[in-house]
């Protein structure tokens, strides 16, 4: 399931399309090019796990992130070796939006 959001970068909300990963326990993980325009240094971040239980380390960013009218402060995480953009719960919740599988809508 896709989903897009808005990611707060240097002049304009840059528009990214994410898959929504409901295992995924970060909030927003995505490509380095838009990592790259947000406004901040990047600190050391959590590793991630896949589902093959491969981990990796990412760096990490504070942004506005928004998203069907919602708006949070998210971590936006990026790591060298995943090159994907995915929503987790954790950012799902912040944002108020409920996954219904079912009728494959947010």
């Amino acid at each position: 399931m896709d989903l897009e959001v808005e990611v707060e970068g240097t002049k304009v909300k840059v528009k990214v399309k994410v898959k929504v990963d409901t295992g995924f326990q970060g909030e927003l993980l995505v490509e380095k090019g838009i990592f790259d325009e947000i406004p901040a240094e990047p600190s050391d971040g959590p590793r991630i796990c896949t589902a093959s239980m491969q981990c990796y380390e990412t760096y990490v960013k504070l942004a506005n992130v928004s998203g069907l009218g919602k708006e949070a402060v998210a971590e936006i995480l990026y790591s060298p070796v995943i090159d994907k953009n995915i929503i987790g719960e954790r950012l799902l919740e912040k944002l108020g939006l409920v996954v219904n599988y079912k009728e494959k809508l947010i």
